[in-house]
C-alpha cells in the first residue's frame, strides 16, 4: 500500500488524486488529506504542503520522484512513470514541480472552498485572483476526460430511464398511490438532458400536480384508460410543469380545485419567458371560483393530508404529508440531495429553513416532484428509475448539509473580498466529484436558457433582498449593464 499523503485545498493536487482512485484498480494507493492529526511520525505538514509525501513499502518518497513513482504503479500510466524517470525528463520535472511548490500558497488560495490543513493567514497573506483562475483552469483541464465521460455517461442513463418510464402509469401500495408519467415532443428534452421527468401524482383519490398544459394529451389518455375517481386537484406551487392542467383536471374529473392562497394569486398573472413557454407551456390563467387550501387536505378515502408550508425554491411551495403512512409528496422541495442549477426565484436561506422543517416529519416515504421515490419500506416495491432505496431523512439531511455549506463558502469568500464570480468557483470546487461530474449538464442548461438557469444563480440564491421582491437573475443583469459572468 501506498500513502498519498495532500492538500485537499488545492485544485491540482484534488484532480490528481481523482485521477488515482480512477486509475487504481487494485486498491494499491491510499489517499490521506493532509492535517496534524493523520501524519505519521517523521513528516511535518510544512514540508507536505510544500512537496508531496508518499509513504510506500520501501520508504519515503518527494516531489516528482513520488509522481513518477505512483504513475510506475498503474498500466495505463507506466509508460509515463518510466519516461519521467530518464535523466534528462527527470531534470526537466524537478524543475517544473519545484516552481509550483515554490507558489505553494497561492496555488492553494483555490482550497476547494475552505482553509483547513494550510494556515489561513498565510494563504490569503499570498495569494492572489490570477493564482486562484490559474488554479482553476489547470484542475478543470486535468478533469477534462472525466467530464467528458462522466457527461455523456449521464446522458445514456437519462435515455435509459426515459424511454424504460416513457408515459407509463406506476401504481404503488395496493392501489392508493400512482405516479402518471407525463411529456410531450418539447418537454421531452427535459428528462434526456438533465433527468428530470414530468408526471402526476395521485393520493388516495387526489391529484396532485398534474402537469404542464403541453402535457394534457397524455394526461388524458392516463384517465381514459384508468377509472380512477379523482376527489379534488390541487398542487405543491405555480411552476407551471405542475400547475399548468389545475383547472382542466378538476372540471373533467368534477373534482374540488383546492390550491395555496398565494399560487392562486400568482397563477392568475404569471407569463413566463420564451424558452419556458417553448419547452414546456404556459399555463392558463386562473380563473373563477377555487377553493383555498388551509391547514389540511381531505383525501378520497377519509384520511387527510397535512399541508407543510416549505418555501424556497418558491415563495409559495408547500408540501403534503401523511401522517398515518409517514408519506411525504415534497413536491420541488426536495429535488435530490444536489441540484445546482435553480430557477430565478430560489431563496436557499428560506429552503434551508424549509429543509429542517421536513425533517422534523417523520418521513418513511418521500414523494419528490420530477419521478423519484426515497425510501427503504418493503411494501414499496424496486421500481427501475423511480424507487431509490435511501432513507427518506438521511436524503434531507444530505441536502441541507449542501446547502449549508454553500452557505459557508458564500460568507467566507464575501468576508474575504473575492470577487463574485470568484465565490462561485469556490463554491464548485473540482475537488467534489458532484461539481465536475454534473458540469457538463450543468452547462448545458445555462447555455439552453441563456443563463437562467446556471450555478451563478445558486449563489444568488442565498443573497436575497427581504420582503417578495426578486433580483433580476443573471442573464438580465448582464444585458443590462454590459458586464459579462456572474454578478
Amino acid at each position: 500500500m501506498h500513502e498519498v499523503y495532500y492538500d485537499d485545498q488545492c485544485e491540482i493536487c484534488q484532480a490528481g488524486v481523482s485521477w488515482l482512485r480512477l486509475l487504481d484498480r487494485e486498491n494499491q494507493v491510499r489517499a490521506v488529506a493532509l492535517s496534524d492529526a493523520v501524519l505519521p511520525e517523521g513528516l511535518e505538514i510544512e514540508e507536505c504542503l510544500r512537496e508531496l509525501r508518499v509513504v510506500t513499502p520501501n520508504g519515503l518518497l518527494t516531489g516528482w520522484e513520488a509522481v513518477m513513482a505512483l504513475a510506475r504503479l498503474f498500466p495505463a500510466t507506466r509508460l509515463i512513470g518510466m519516461i519521467g524517470a530518464a535523466p534528462v525528463f527527470s531534470w526537466l520535472g524537478r524543475r517544473i514541480y519545484r516552481w509550483v511548490a515554490l507558489h505553494r500558497y497561492a496555488l492553494s488560495r483555490c482550497r476547494g472552498g475552505r482553509c483547513r490543513s494550510a494556515r489561513p493567514v498565510q494563504v490569503r497573506a499570498r495569494s492572489t485572483m490570477t493564482a486562484f483562475w490559474s488554479c482553476r483552469t489547470i484542475g478543470f483541464g486535468a478533469r477534462a476526460p472525466l467530464v467528458v465521460g462522466a457527461w455523456a455517461s449521464g446522458l445514456w442513463n437519462n435515455a435509459v430511464a426515459h424511454f424504460r418510464l416513457f408515459r407509463r402509469r406506476v401504481t404503488l401500495l395496493d392501489g392508493r398511490l400512482t405516479l402518471l408519467f407525463l411529456g410531450s415532443a418539447t418537454a421531452d428534452m427535459v428528462p434526456l438532458f438533465f433527468g428530470e421527468r414530468f408526471l402526476a401524482i395521485v393520493y388516495e383519490g387526489v391529484a396532485i400536480d398534474p402537469g404542464s398544459s403541453k402535457m394534457r394529451d397524455w394526461l388524458r389518455r392516463h384517465m381514459d384508460a384508468w377509472p380512477e375517481r379523482i376527489h379534488a386537484v390541487t398542487t405543491t406551487h405555480h411552476h407551471e410543469e405542475h400547475s399548468g392542467n389545475l383547472q382542466w383536471l378538476a372540471e373533467r374529473a368534477g373534482a374540488r380545485l383546492i390550491v395555496n392562497q398565494e399560487t392562486i394569486e400568482r397563477l392568475r398573472t404569471l407569463r413566463l419567458p420564451r424558452m419556458r413557454r417553448f419547452v414546456i407551456g404556459q399555463p392558463p390563467l386562473l380563473s373563477g371560483e377555487v377553493e383555498i387550501l388551509d391547514g389540511c387536505l381531505p383525501t378520497g378515502t377519509g384520511g387527510e393530508l397535512q399541508v407543510i408550508p416549505t418555501p424556497g425554491h418558491c415563495p409559495d411551495h408547500v408540501s403534503f404529508f401523511d401522517p398515518k403512512h409517514k408519506i411525504l409528496f415534497a413536491g420541488d422541495a426536495f429535488m435530490g440531495s444536489y441540484f445546482a442549477t435553480p430557477n430565478p426565484d430560489v431563496d436557499s436561506l428560506v429552503w434551508i429553513e424549509s429543509l429542517e422543517r421536513m425533517l422534523a416529519l417523520e418521513v418513511e416515504i418521500l414523494v419528490e416532484g420530477h419521478g423519484h421515490i426515497y425510501t427503504l419500506r418493503e411494501d414499496i416495491p424496486d421500481v427501475a428509475h423511480v424507487v431509490i432505496r435511501q432513507c427518506p431523512r438521511e436524503a434531507l439531511r444530505n441536502k441541507l448539509e449542501f446547502l449549508c455549506w454553500v452557505r459557508d463558502q458564500i460568507e467566507e469568500g464575501k468576508r474575504e473580498g473575492m470577487p463574485a464570480a470568484a465565490i462561485v468557483g469556490s463554491c464548485f470546487p473540482w475537488g467534489r466529484r458532484w461539481s465536475w461530474e454534473r458540469f457538463g449538464s450543468e452547462l448545458t442548461a445555462q447555455l439552453l436558457s441563456g443563463g437562467e438557469f446556471s450555478r451563478a444563480e445558486l449563489v444568488r440564491s442565498f443573497q436575497r433582498p427581504s420582503g417578495d421582491a426578486v433580483l433580476p437573475v443573471v442573464y438580465e443583469i448582464s444585458r443590462i449593464s454590459g458586464r459579462k459572468g456572474p454578478c
